[in-house]
Parts: C-alpha cells; sequence; structure tokens
C-alpha cells in the first residue's frame, strides 16, 4: 500500500508526471480536501494552473473554515494564468481567513507588496507597507535569536535586517525540513529587494529559493520564485524535459 509519505518521498526525490496520478488517486479515495490540497501542490509545479484555480475554488468552497493558504495558492493560480486582477483580488481576501500561519502577521500583505512591485502600482506598494511596518515591532533585530516567518520577512523588506543576517543566521533545524522551507523564502525575498537594483544576482536568489531542495514546495515562495527565474531568463520550467 502507498502511503502520503510515500508519495511525497517519491515526488521529493524524482518529480514526474506519475506523481500526479499517486496524488490525484489518493483524493479520489479519501475525498479529504487536504489530499486535494496536496494535489494541487504537484499539479502548480508542473504548471498545470487552470486545474489548480479549480480546485481551489472546490476547497475554498467546501472547507467547513477559511484558510489564508487556500486564498495564496488560488491568487497564484489565476497569477500565472495572467488574471492579476483576481489575483490581487485573492490575496486581499486572503487577509480575512480565520487561520493563517503567522497570526497577527498573515503572508497575504508580503505577497500583495510583490504584487505591487511588480505592477509598479505604487498605491498597492504603499498599503502593502503601511500594514507591513505594523509586523515589525522591535527596535534592533538583535532582539530575535532566530527566523521568525512573516515578522523576519517584514524586517528585511524594511530595511531594520542586515541580508547576511536574513540570509545566513536565522537559521532553523536542518534534519525538520523547516530550513529547506526558510532557505526559500529567505533568497526570493532577497531576489525581490534586488531585482530593481540587480536583475543578475536577483536571478541566483531566485534558482536557489526554488532549486536547493524540494521540501520548500511548502511555501508559497517556491512557485513565484520558479515563477520569476522563468519570466526573467526565458526558461520553461514547466517543460517535461527540466521538472
Amino acid at each position: 500500500m502507498v502511503t502520503t509519505n510515500d508519495m511525497w518521498e517519491r515526488f521529493m526525490n524524482s518529480p514526474s508526471l506519475d506523481c500526479l496520478d499517486l496524488f490525484e488517486n489518493e483524493y479520489k479515495n479519501s475525498g479529504e480536501l487536504g489530499d486535494l490540497h496536496n494535489h494541487n501542490l504537484v499539479l502548480m509545479d508542473v504548471g498545470r494552473w487552470e486545474q489548480v484555480k479549480q480546485n481551489c475554488t472546490r476547497i475554498i468552497k467546501e472547507a467547513k473554515y477559511s484558510y489564508e493558504v487556500d486564498f495564496i495558492e488560488a491568487g497564484i493560480a489565476e497569477w500565472f494564468l495572467g488574471d492579476k486582477s483576481s489575483a490581487i483580488q485573492y490575496w486581499k481576501k486572503s487577509l480575512r481567513t480565520q487561520f493563517a500561519a503567522c497570526p497577527g502577521a498573515p503572508d497575504g500583505t508580503l505577497i500583495l507588496w510583490y504584487a505591487g512591485q511588480l505592477l509598479d502600482d505604487n498605491k498597492l506598494v504603499t498599503q502593502s507597507m503601511k500594514k507591513i511596518k505594523q509586523y515589525w515591532k522591535v527596535q534592533d533585530y538583535s532582539e530575535f535569536k532566530g527566523w521568525m516567518g512573516p515578522v523576519a520577512i517584514a524586517g528585511f523588506i524594511m530595511d531594520k535586517v542586515p541580508v547576511d543576517i536574513f540570509l545566513n543566521e536565522w537559521k532553523l533545524e536542518e534534519s525538520t525540513g523547516l530550513e529547506a522551507r526558510r532557505f526559500c523564502r529567505a533568497h526570493f525575498w532577497v531576489g525581490m529587494k534586488l531585482l530593481d537594483q540587480n536583475q543578475e544576482q536577483a536571478i541566483k536568489h531566485f534558482k536557489a529559493a526554488y532549486s536547493a531542495d524540494k521540501r520548500a514546495i511548502l511555501e508559497y515562495e517556491y512557485f513565484l520564485a520558479k515563477w520569476e527565474y522563468a519570466r526573467l531568463t526565458g526558461q520553461n520550467l514547466w517543460d517535461d524535459n527540466q521538472r
């Protein structure tokens, strides 16, 4: 019997289109929205964004509670499909959900800042930055002894945290897989800060974010980093031979 852990291990070690069937069948057998969400992550990684969008709509509609991650992923699917307005609306709605990964510092604000930067939307950037500043409540970054998720990212975006500290010192336990996810998040946001100043270096950080460890697929920055790298280099990262 193939378990969910077996499927993830296979996907992490040798991602392929065959893995799609494993995750799809798991959802068909269980009917659990959590399994549909897992299937969605794999679909997003191979570029089947229309299906991701449909699945997100189903998850949002059928879930007993509203979760930030579902609206963020729906917005990412819309963004990749070219409907930027719909993406932004989903990300704004993510701020009003019942459950967030970091209560009090939702990721939706960070991704709206990303959208504002890419669209040259000064109003959206200003509105997002106003909320981001509310995340940072300390005088000195040294008051933090480690990674603080969206709060750490907020401090970095605000230029309150040196890049070396943000990238290399606020590490998490390697064996848990959490460090792979932090590594992805940190490199993506460094890439975003460098985008207007040094595109070549930004590209390197985007590549590091999505290519270093497949476990980073659990973070939305993984998909955005992959998208930005493809956009800036012209490479098709969703081609069968490059997955």
